[in-house]
């Protein structure tokens, strides 16, 4: 029997730099001194997605979000001129952490070790014992340390820089004029899920830019979903590259029979039928045989996108072989019990096909370290791979 033809094709007029074909160095995933270069070169200088502003809602609510790889706990407040900001967990007089809670909501910060007292704009509010420091000890010079703060589409992001060359809407670029659409703000979060592997960050992020794996890894919970007769290695109908970020469209089998449940929750939730994917925002290059899209935030951020359906993972470098993971659900606000079905069955079906790629994380990066590789054979397929890598590559030859 011949060859099957390759359903794998570039969006016209995409421009895809020269990346060469060459293996990848397997030094990049278990390199402590490559990590610190990753830390100071790509984390401190990139904007980084912490939350959603509906997680802070109301004046005064804020969360508290551990940055790992920046050595810092941030805190993200809207203030009471309902002005998103973030701070540096972190009292300006002796260096105690003032926020101990994860969220709450509050008018004011103040430190339990002496009780200065901040405002949620960051302001110094108040020095216990003022007349007992220096005459050139200046309030408004001791505020809360800020980290540079803006939104997209709901989303809070954070730069290290408390004011970065690059504007947060400049740096996502066209990846955001792809998903501008996209109705973000009427889906609600349906599931949470989250775990810390021992991995590096690259490894685990690597493991969800690519549908070449579900042949094999989810051949129980997804069993020729994303791949078939029409593309039996499970490659992606098109590829953007917007910059430092990349879109990757997967193909879904037209012959795939879900099982009863997600037949009958289909018509409410995740479809995995063929579709030309006309909700706003999905199938940019308007493939047949699409299942949804892959949209990763350089360095570290997914919104994957569907009919309907969105959901996000974010991948937290701890140290240079433990990521902290988290994952987000969303899905069009529930209106009646066949949509309510359909998130219950989401949130168990994602659940156990996530569970599935964990299954393989912490051997890939145990092996690797073993030292009996020095390099990774990818495929054509794989090109996200190929391309976050020589995003990183390039970040850190930066000056």
């Amino acid at each position: 029997m011949g060859a099957q033809e390759p359903v794998f094709k570039m969006k016209e007029g995409t421009d895809i730099p020269d990346m060469g074909n060459a293996p990848l160095p397997v030094e990049p995933y278990i390199s402590a001194e490559f990590f610190e270069r990753e830390r100071e070169k790509i984390f401190k200088r990139a904007w980084l997605e912490v939350a959603r502003e509906e997680d802070i809602p109301n004046p005064g609510d804020y969360l508290v979000q551990d940055i790992e790889v920046l050595k810092a706990s941030v805190i993200i407040v809207r203030g009471q001129d309902n002005r998103v900001r973030a701070f540096h967990n972190i009292c300006t007089h002796r260096g105690n952490k003032i926020a101990l809670k994860e969220c709450g909501n509050a008018k004011h910060f103040t430190c339990g070790f002496h009780g200065w007292v901040f405002g949620n704009d960051g302001e110094l509010k108040m020095i216990t014992g003022k007349e007992y420091f220096p005459d050139y000890v200046d309030e408004n010079k001791l505020g809360l340390r800020s980290l540079a703060c803006d939104t997209w589409k709901g989303f809070i992001f954070v730069h290290h820089n408390p004011n970065p060359p690059q504007g947060l809407r400049e740096f996502l670029g066209a990846m955001a004029d792809q998903l501008d659409a996209f109705p973000h703000d009427q889906c609600q979060r349906i599931a949470r899920y989250s775990a810390t592997p021992r991995v590096n960050w690259k490894v685990v992020l690597d493991a969800f830019q690519e549908a070449y794996h579900a042949i094999m890894v989810h051949r129980i919970s997804l069993p020729n979903s994303a791949s078939g007769a029409g593309n039996p290695a499970a490659m992606p109908t098109s590829v953007r590259l917007h910059g430092p970020h990349r879109s990757i469209s997967a193909w879904a089998n037209p012959g795939y029979l879900p099982p009863e449940t997600g037949m009958i929750v289909g018509k409410y939730g995740p479809s995995f039928a063929t579709q030309k994917g006309q909700f706003p925002g999905t199938n940019p290059s308007d493939d047949d045989n699409w299942w949804f899209d892959i949209n990763v935030f350089f360095p570290n951020f997914f919104c994957d996108v569907g009919p309907g359906w969105y959901f996000t993972y974010n991948f937290w470098p701890v140290d240079v072989n433990h990521t902290r993971w988290t994952m987000d659900i969303y899905q069009l606000k529930a209106e009646h019990a066949g949509a309510l079905l359909a998130q219950e069955h989401t949130k168990v079906l994602l659940r156990d096909a996530v569970l599935e790629d964990f299954g393989t994380l912490e051997d890939t990066q145990a092996m690797m370290e073993s030292g009996a590789l020095d390099a990774l054979t990818i495929s054509d397929g794989e090109i996200a791979l190929r391309h976050q890598m020589n995003v990183v590559h390039q970040w850190l030859a930066r000056p």
